[in-house]
């Protein structure tokens, strides 16, 4: 018994290579410090918020779509090998690959979400 270990009893390291659920309250409170990453990594179902636009051109391309910077979106669909569908107020847009690419996101706060 004094070399196994429980499947309960993980180190801090293996802990960190779990995926997270949080609750609603949790993420409340842990959303302010969440890893920002590129679109095109988003998920089907991931409620985004937009946190930054790399260039000038891509920015002007989010805007006429009503996604600037702080606007929350939520992955409708991936394509494989194709453009994500993202739901941005009531309409759905089809994002290229490259494009995603280039917009910083992170998980949106649930009150942003519930706001829109």
């Amino acid at each position: 018994m004094g070399g196994s270990k429980s499947p309960n009893k993980l180190g801090t390291q293996e802990r960190s290579r779990l995926p997270i659920e949080l609750s609603d309250s949790a993420a409340s409170l842990e959303c302010e410090s969440c890893e920002h990453y590129s679109l095109d990594r988003a998920r089907t179902g991931d409620e985004l918020e937009i946190v930054e636009v790399d260039d000038e051109h891509a920015r002007v391309q989010c805007l006429r779509f009503g996604m600037a910077e702080g606007a929350c979106v939520t992955c409708v669909t991936r394509i494989p090998a194709g453009p994500l569908v993202l739901k941005s107020g009531r309409q759905e847009i089809a994002v290229g690959r490259g494009l995603a690419k280039r917009i910083r996101v992170r998980r949106a706060l649930p009150a942003r979400l519930a706001a829109q």
